[in-house]
């Protein structure tokens, strides 16, 4: 009898934040080997996780997704975080271990992203973040990286993303320009998530955990 579908599983954490970074690392790796993925997407702001990540997932290509050159997080907990992996040193040490790094602007975050205007492309980001913070910039990370061409249209990769800093979210996902999001782009499955995927900001330690003191050199 042919099997009309397949058990896959998936893991949620109680809470989003950088305390879920390794393990979230860790079941990516064990479902990409698992469907013989051999590319890798991780979305890092400032190439920490990006760094923690490649320990863990050597035997992969990876491609790490990050803002553009110059931006910043304003009003965080800890200041005005620098992205788009602003520190030379990180960035380098990024580049030596063989990691492809893009760094540019979300597709749904563009040129009325720090205004009041609520245009389709912040609405789609308004159902993502429903189902986390971190599957939304997946999505867009696999779309850059695309894009960018260090992946082929209907590639099957996994990327990796999170609530604020670190990583909590992890999808397998069927690449695709960002031009052709709507007729090629597939969420295959969910590997991991929050499973209350909400959390204040500014951030507190009551519904978002992790290490923000290793961030404080990023911020001015």
């Amino acid at each position: 009898m042919n099997e009309i579908g397949v058990n896959a599983w998936a893991y949620y954490f109680s809470t989003p934040g950088e305390s879920n970074t390794i393990k979230t690392i860790e079941l990516t790796r064990k479902r990409a080997q698992e469907l013989g993925i051999k590319k890798i997407v991780i979305a890092s702001e400032t190439g920490l996780s990006a760094l923690k990540a490649h320990e863990i997932l050597k035997e992969f290509t990876i491609i790490v997704v990050s803002s553009a050159v110059g931006t910043s997080v304003k009003g965080s907990v800890i200041g005005d975080l620098k992205i788009g992996i602003s520190e030379e040193d990180v960035y380098t040490a990024l580049i030596s271990k063989g990691v492809k790094i893009v760094r540019g602007t979300d597709p749904f975050w563009n040129l009325s992203a720090n205004t009041q205007i609520i245009d389709t492309g912040k609405l789609g980001m308004m159902f993502y973040k429903v189902v986390s913070s971190g599957f939304h910039v997946c999505i867009t990370a696999v779309i850059e990286a695309t894009d960018a061409g260090y992946l082929a249209k209907g590639e099957e990769v996994a990327a990796l993303a999170g609530s604020f800093v670190g990583l909590d979210t992890a999808i397998i996902a069927t690449a695709s320009n960002s031009v052709d999001f709507f007729s090629c782009f597939e969420v295959n499955e969910i590997i991991c998530k929050p499973r209350d995927p909400r959390y204040s900001w500014p951030i507190n330690q009551d519904d978002w955990r992790g290490n923000l003191e290793q961030y404080q050199r990023f911020t001015p």
